[in-house]
């Protein structure tokens, strides 16, 4: 084969000129590609370089070769050399020998470009007469035991050269590397190691050039300078990945670990490239990224006893997950037994799904570093992830591990991971749990007895769903909190809560049934946090013995139910008057008289309080502040109602008034303009004389009863009888009259338009009461003004 070649540098004048020009150009090269050629063979010297070398100093001058892509598919593969002076004997002058490869050319032999390195085909010269027949062959510059060499004298910056060179095959946007060396022989070091863990072909197309005094203006994918070149480190930074081996700075390692990188390296430096390289050039999958399989490749460097780090320990377990055992699964468990370097979660993980094959290694030698290892990783990870506890408990267990001080933090992960149905990324946790469950049965009785503590001190509703969503091989016999949520979810909807319980403490176990905690767990999976009824409360406490409510710290629930009953709570004063009966001993003063508050609303309501009620309502109420507003509203609704009503006993308005309780005369003030009295007043002539001697008690008892009783005369009586007929009116006076007295005279004067003020502006004048007359009925006691003598 006879390739096109050319020769470039700084020429005597001739047919094309003198200075820098080409001196050889093969006939048969496109001269249309010169122009970009010449682009491409330029040769600056470094900064650093004398100026007028001697002949030995020459020797020291970098070598540019290079292999450029050129736009028409082509390849140019050139050497350039400084040679000092030109023809004219001015120094500053080089040489290029170069040659072009079509698309469909390839070097002798298969041979790669970088195998070309200073081959003796490479000419310092124009040849007289002018391009010579020949083609590159290998000079054996570059031989593995030089590479070899080579790499282990740079071990920390090969790892992150290999990744940087898989992302060059990955990733067609993947950045340049720019390699710094004093020495340009290094840098084609670096290419060959390159080129040989890329794919054949890939290998064959990578771009690179040994030297360049101007990286910025290089593009080719790696780029070779020195540590004088001009280099913006802004640019550089944005542009390169660096790998500076001459003292400089190198680009910061890559976010995520590359666990091809690691492995190849560690197999480099063991002095096994080829397989890294038989792996890359035959790889097993057709995927993008099949040629870099880090799982293959760790396994056969394990199998080789090299030792890997985690990274490549979790690829190696992962691979042997895969595949089928074979006859050298012994050097490949031996290897990742050993471990070398910090073992991470990832390594953990994948050593436990293979922990089936090391069960039958367990107390073996081989498993002594991995069981040291597995031992103190039990004591450090009690707060990893989930799923890498349960896989060091797996590991463990094959391996025959005490498990005695780690299972009661494995244990309360467990069940935390089970109760918490707030996180959506915790399913895959919450998966793991049941897979571990079903799969270790001692486990799932730890985990059982833990979430059994958990329904009788946390939250049981919790455990019940956990429960309803099913637990592997669950015995919930011994756990009397686990049977009744499970009774819970298989109840249903139930409106009969208390019958609901007597069910699950059934379910709890007879034997279990007089344990407070038991009858605490059940009163939380029926009400939750949802108060107690007074009904239900009233039914708990007739049916439950009063040692297991006092154990189980009913009672308060039982009173606060009472408590904050509404006011139309029909069962509520009768819950009160229970308490008082069978809990009296264990009530606070302010409890004890609110529920007398509400047992005597109760039995106002009803038309059964005893005479007295006004006066023993104020006096409660004090003792009972600050009284909850159901029962302030419901006994300030009774009592004056209560006294509204024509069958109220003597005395007790009276006693309210004397009271001076302000929030009872505001209701009983409320109750009297509502319409109904009104209505009561205009059809029952009577009831409005009642209502009149009502009001005209106490006068002078107090600012607030004096404003609420003038206010009442003048807004709801006065109108009702200035619309009266005659006759009503002569009835309502009447009555008045029976009564015996100042009443009727007091009425009439009251009657007359615009007499009201001053008639009880004189009886205020008077001060002072007698006691009414006996036999006056009416809302309340009712003291009549004294006679007015003429």
């Amino acid at each position: 084969m006879t390739l096109q070649q050319l020769h470039y540098t700084s020429a005597a004048p001739g047919p094309d000129g003198s200075g820098f020009r080409f001196t050889a150009v093969s006939d048969d090269l496109p001269a249309a590609l010169l122009g970009e050629v010449e682009q491409l063979v330029g040769y600056e010297p470094p900064r650093a370089a004398p100026a007028r070398p001697t002949a030995d100093e020459l020797t020291t001058f970098p070598i540019a070769f290079s292999h450029h892509l050129l736009s028409d598919g082509s390849r140019l593969l050139c050497r350039a050399v400084y040679t000092g002076t030109d023809y004219s004997g001015r120094y500053g002058n080089f040489h290029a020998h170069a040659v072009r490869l079509s698309p469909a050319d390839a070097l002798p032999g298969g041979m790669l470009p970088i195998q070309a390195w200073e081959s003796s085909f490479w000419a310092d010269s124009t040849p007289g007469d002018g391009v010579l027949a020949g083609e590159p062959t290998s000079a054996g510059r570059i031989d593995k035991a030089r590479l070899l060499e080579f790499v282990r004298a740079r071990a920390e910056r090969l790892e992150p050269f290999l990744a940087d060179v898989r992302n060059l095959f990955l990733d067609p946007d993947a950045p340049q590397l720019l390699v710094v060396e004093r020495d340009s022989a290094d840098v084609a070091h670096w290419i060959a190691v390159a080129s040989a863990v890329l794919p054949r072909e890939r290998a064959g197309r990578l771009t690179f050039t040994t030297y360049t005094r101007r990286p910025g203006l290089a593009r080719q994918q790696i780029v070779g300078t020195s540590p004088d070149a001009d280099t913006d480190a802004a640019d550089a930074d944005r542009r390169f990945r660096v790998h500076d081996c001459a003292g400089g700075r190198s680009s910061p390692a890559r976010d995520a670990p590359d666990a091809w990188a690691s492995v190849a390296a560690r197999l480099w430096l063991a002095g096994l490239p080829e397989l890294v390289s038989g792996t890359v050039r035959n790889p097993e999958g057709t995927g993008p990224d099949a040629p870099y399989d880090a799982g293959r490749l760790a396994v056969l460097a394990a199998r080789e006893g090299v030792a890997l780090d985690a990274a490549g320990r979790t690829a190696a377990a992962r691979r042997a997950m895969e595949q089928p055992p074979t006859s050298d699964r012994f050097a490949l468990l031996t290897g990742l037994a050993a471990g070398g370097t910090a073992r991470t979660a990832e390594e953990w993980t994948a050593l436990a799904a293979l922990a089936d094959e090391f069960a039958p290694l367990a107390g073996h030698a081989i498993t002594d570093p991995l069981v040291r290892d597995l031992r103190a990783e039990l004591t450090r990870a009690s707060d990893e992830p989930l799923p890498v506890l349960l896989s060091l408990h797996r590991l463990a267990e094959a391996l025959r591990l005490d498990l005695t001080a780690a299972l009661p933090a494995l244990t309360t992960r467990m069940s935390a991971a089970l109760l918490d149905d707030n996180d959506d990324n915790d399913d895959k946790d919450r998966a793991a749990v049941r897979a571990a469950l079903g799969a270790h049965p001692e486990l799932a009785a730890a985990v059982l007895g833990s979430l059994d503590r958990a329904a009788a001190t946390g939250d049981p509703a919790a455990v019940a769903r956990v429960l309803a969503d099913g637990i592997p091989g669950a015995d919930l016999e011994p756990h009397p909190h686990l049977r009744m949520a499970a009774a819970l979810g298989m109840a249903g909807q139930h409106t009969d809560r208390p019958g609901l319980l007597d069910s699950l403490m059934k379910a709890a176990g007879a034997e279990h049934q007089g344990e407070p905690s038991v009858l605490r767990t059940a009163v939380r999976l029926i009400w939750g946090g949802t108060p107690i009824r007074p009904v239900e409360a009233g039914i708990l406490l007739a049916e439950l013995p009063e040692t297991w409510c006092r154990a189980a710290g009913l009672d308060d629930s039982f009173v606060q139910a009472a408590l904050d009953s509404e006011p139309d709570d029909p069962e509520a004063p009768e819950l009160a008057k229970a308490l008082l009966l069978n809990r009296a001993t264990t009530l606070a003063p302010r409890q004890r008289a609110a529920l007398l508050l509400l047992e005597l609303a109760g039995d106002l309501t009803a038309g059964e309080a005893l005479t007295g009620y006004a006066g023993r309502a104020v006096a409660l109420r004090a003792q009972a502040l600050p009284l909850e507003p159901g029962i302030e509203t419901r006994v300030s609704t009774a009592l004056a109602e209560r006294l509204l009503d024509s069958t109220a006993p003597p005395g007790e308005l009276l006693a309210l008034v004397q009271g001076g309780d302000e929030p009872f005369l505001r209701a009983y003030d409320r109750a009297a303009r509502r319409e109904g009295v009104a209505d009561r007043m205009r059809g029952t002539p009577g009831y409005a004389a009642e209502c009149f001697a009502a009001w005209q008690t106490a006068p002078g008892a107090g600012a607030l009863w004096e404003e609420i009783r003038t206010g009442l005369l003048t807004s709801v009586l006065r109108p009702v009888v200035r619309r009266m007929p005659a006759e009503d009116v002569d009835e309502l006076l009447g009555d008045l009259r029976r009564r015996g007295g100042p009443w009727a005279s007091a009425f009439q004067d009251w009657n007359r338009p615009g007499v009201l003020g001053r008639i009880s502006g004189r009886w205020r004048a008077r001060g002072g009461n007698r006691p009414g007359t006996a036999g006056a009925r009416g809302p309340g006691d009712i003291e009549p003004p004294r006679e007015e003598r003429p």
